[in-house]
């Protein structure tokens, strides 16, 4: 879409918002959201990148809210969609999207199954791949809006992108380290052999942001490691008994390790935070936040936490490690098949380890609150009113 008469783009979305009845005050809200991420908030870059071998491009996945699969790992929206809508903005492209990408209000890099550390998983978009694409991502940018042999800028182009100052005003988020863990764990390693990388984990972490914060980020928020011990895919993988769990059925000694990472990255991110002037960096606390939704589930409105919703029911986690959401396969002459539960909303976990529509919509709700945040972190910046979500 071309400017004219020189009304940028988020101009003509404010005023339809207004006309929409929409109370959103764009300006104070952050303008765009630059995400680095796994399948927890990928929107489509494994896909674009793989098409056709990602389970996510297949029913059921999609089915609560697209009616359709969206190349997201979920029965419907992740939780960047919901933070993406909470202020007001379109779902977050992804970069590797080649076609119908809008890139006004971000970008979005996460792919399924990276990792942090440089490792050979489900995904070679590892943190430091994201974050040179982020860097190649900013320049061309750059580029558009002031091109280098001085020539006038093409407006279609810069229609389509976000502002150059919307990369020091625009959020900055980062969900990643969950694969890390379990690609230890699917290795068979211990819990200490998986501690043994958790400073190189940080580090990377950290110096990542640093990255950023030299490229014009200043808002920052992290997500922490969730307690793996309560994932169907977990207690599926890891050999239990029943002294090792707690009172909600999770297994304790690897929701111990989740929350001795998150001690280390909280200490991290407090270094750098007295290390850089002005930035504005947080820790997501969903360690904290799905504990509390597990310890009070039915109050929330769950029934089933460390059931899967979409799975093989031959075990009561409702997940065999054997079979994707959606699949089929023949074990020992016997036909093995994924289904969908009745009623996703009454699940927390959709496929054996990503949420369902319904808790990342709690998950958002929880995170548009402010509650959940270390340090405390301006989540709705002043003059910035929600929408709903």
């Amino acid at each position: 879409m071309a400017r004219s008469n020189g009304i940028r783009l988020r101009e003509i979305f404010l005023a339809l918002c207004f006309l929409a009845g929409n109370p959103l005050v764009y300006s104070a809200c952050f303008p765009a959201i630059f995400n680095f991420g796994d399948s927890t908030s990928d929107t489509g870059s494994l896909a674009a990148s793989f098409p056709g071998f990602t389970p996510a491009e297949y029913p059921p996945y999609g089915d609560t809210y697209f009616g359709h699969p969206a190349n997201r790992y979920s029965d419907g929206r992740l939780l960047i969609d919901f933070i993406a809508q909470g202020y007001g903005l379109p779902f977050i492209d992804p970069y590797l999207q080649s076609v119908n990408s809008e890139y006004t209000q971000g970008t979005n890099f996460a792919a399924a199954g990276s990792t942090v550390l440089q490792v050979t998983y489900l995904s070679p978009f590892y943190l430091d791949i994201q974050l040179r694409e982020y860097r190649t991502f900013k320049t061309n940018v750059q580029n558009v809006f002031a091109p280098p042999d001085g020539s006038v800028p093409d407006e279609a182009k810069k229609a389509r992108l976000p502002a150059p100052e919307d990369f020091q005003t625009g959020l900055y988020t980062i969900a990643l380290g969950g694969n890390d863990f379990t690609f230890g764990y699917t290795k068979g390693q211990t819990i200490a052999q998986v501690r043994e990388y958790f400073p190189l984990m940080i580090g990377n972490l950290t110096s990542a942001i640093k990255n950023m914060y030299d490229y014009g980020g200043r808002n920052f928020i992290v997500w922490d490691i969730e307690p793996h011990g309560c994932l169907p895919y977990m207690l599926v993988l890891i050999n239990h008994t029943p002294a090792d769990l707690d009172a909600n059925g999770c297994i304790i000694a690897y929701n111990d390790n989740s929350k001795f990472f998150n001690d280390q990255l909280s200490a991290a991110l407090a270094s750098l935070r007295a290390d850089l002037k002005d930035i504005n960096v947080s820790v997501f606390k969903t360690y904290d936040l799905k504990l509390d939704l597990v310890t009070n589930l039915t109050q929330n409105g769950f029934q089933f936490q460390t059931k899967a919703c979409c799975g093989v029911p031959n075990n009561e986690y409702n997940f065999d490690l054997r079979v994707n959401c959606g699949l089929s396969n023949v074990f020992d002459g016997v036909n093995l098949t994924a289904v969908k539960c009745s009623d996703p909303n009454q699940y927390v976990v959709w496929d054996g380890v990503h949420n369902t529509d319904a808790a990342n919509r709690y998950i958002a709700n929880q995170f548009f609150s402010g509650r959940y945040f270390d340090p405390p972190f301006a989540v709705v910046p002043e003059r910035c009113t929600l929408a709903e979500i």
